[in-house]
C-alpha cells in the first residue's frame, strides 16, 4: 500500500536526517530564549519577593495583575512586543528550516550535511516564504469564507440554528486543513526537486499533484497530522499539572516543553518526508516539467522525476 509505504519511507528518510532536524530545533529553541529570558526580568520587576508568585503557584488570580499598576503596563508591553516579535522571526525561521528539510529529504539526498541543507535552506527560502504566505492568505479567506461570514449570518437570521451552524463550519474548516497542507507540502517539494520553476508554478504544481492522488494523500496526511495531535494533546495533559515553586522547576518546565518542541519538529519532518516519498512514486506524475520555453508545465508531469 502506498500510504504505508510513503509513511515507512518518511520516517527512515527523517531518521537519517535528525541531525538536520536537531539544528531546526535549536533555531527556535534559541529564539525561545531571547523571549524567556526578557519576560523573566519583567516578571521579577513587577512581582519582585512579593506573596504574589505564592498565590499564582494556587491558580491563575486576575486581582494580581489588576494591583500591578504601571508595573502591570510594562510586562504587558514586554509580552505583547515580545510575541510579536517572536511570531514574525518564527515565520522566517520556519521557511528557512523548511527549505532546509525538503532539501534533505529527497530520494536523491544522501541524508544530512551541513553544506546540503544551508544550500537548500539559501536557495529556496524566499519561495518558500511566498509559498507559506501566498497559501496562508487562501486558508484566511476560506476560513472568512466558510466559518465567519456563515456563524456571522446564522447569528443575525436566527440564533436557533446558530450551533449548527458553527458546527458545520467547524467540521468545514478540519476538512480544508489536509488539502491546505497537501498543496503547501507538494509545492514545497516540487520547488525543492527543480529550481528552474517560479513559484507560482509550484504552487500550481502542487494544487494539481493534490487533485490527481487526492484520496490517498489525503488519507496520508490526516493519519500524520493524528499523531501531531495526540502529541500537542499529551503536552496539553501533561505540562499544566506541574506548578513550579523554585526557580529549578520553572527551568524544567522549559526543558520538558522543549523536548515536547522537538519531538513535534521531528513528526513535521516526518510529514515532509513521506508527502515527498509520495510525489516521488514513479506511478503518478511527481515533479513539474519544463518547457522549451523555460516556464513549467504543470498539466504534464508524467515520470519526470525519472528523467
Amino acid at each position: 500500500m502506498k500510504i504505508i509505504s510513503s509513511l515507512r519511507t518518511g520516517f527512515t528518510r527523517v531518521c537519517r536526517a535528525r541531525n538536520a532536524v536537531l539544528f531546526s530545533w535549536f533555531l527556535f529553541f534559541l529564539l525561545a530564549v531571547l523571549l524567556v529570558f526578557p519576560l523573566h526580568a519583567a516578571l521579577n520587576n513587577a512581582f519582585g519577593s512579593s506573596m504574589i508568585t505564592e498565590r499564582l503557584a494556587e491558580g491563575l488570580d486576575i486581582e494580581v495583575f489588576a494591583d500591578l499598576g504601571g508595573a502591570g503596563l510594562s510586562l504587558f508591553s514586554v509580552f505583547t512586543n515580545g510575541y510579536l516579535f517572536t511570531f514574525l522571526v518564527a515565520f522566517l525561521i520556519n521557511a528557512f528550516v523548511s527549505a532546509g528539510l525538503f532539501g534533505v529529504m529527497r530520494k536523491d539526498s544522501s541524508g544530512y550535511s551541513a553544506m546540503g541543507f544551508f544550500r537548500a535552506a539559501g536557495g529556496n527560502f524566499l519561495p518558500f516564504l511566498v509559498i507559506t504566505f501566498v497559501l496562508t492568505i487562501a486558508f484566511l479567506f476560506f476560513v472568512l469564507l466558510f466559518v465567519i461570514v456563515p456563524i456571522s449570518a446564522g447569528g443575525i437570521s436566527d440564533g436557533a440554528y446558530t450551533g449548527a451552524i458553527r458546527i458545520a463550519s467547524a467540521s468545514v474548516l478540519l476538512l480544508l486543513v489536509p488539502v491546505f497542507l497537501l498543496v503547501a507540502d507538494y509545492s514545497r517539494a516540487g520547488k525543492a526537486g527543480r529550481d528552474d520553476i517560479s513559484v507560482f508554478a509550484a504552487i500550481g504544481f502542487g494544487l494539481n499533484l493534490t487533485l490527481k492522488i487526492f484520496r490517498r494523500s489525503y488519507v496520508l496526511m490526516v493519519l500524520l497530522l493524528l499523531v501531531q495531535t495526540l502529541l500537542l494533546l499529551c503536552a496539553f495533559l501533561i505540562i499544566p499539572l506541574w506548578k513550579p515553586l523554585t526557580g529549578g522547576g520553572v527551568l524544567l518546565v522549559f526543558l520538558v516543553t522543549q523536548m515536547f518542541v522537538l519531538l513535534r519538529l521531528f513528526l513535521k519532518s516526518w510529514r515532509y518526508a513521506s508527502v515527498t516519498s509520495m510525489m516521488e512514486n514513479p506511478e503518478k506524475p511527481v515533479l513539474p516539467e519544463t518547457t522549451a520555453a523555460g516556464t513549467s508545465d504543470v498539466s504534464d508531469c508524467q515520470n519526470c522525476y525519472s528523467q
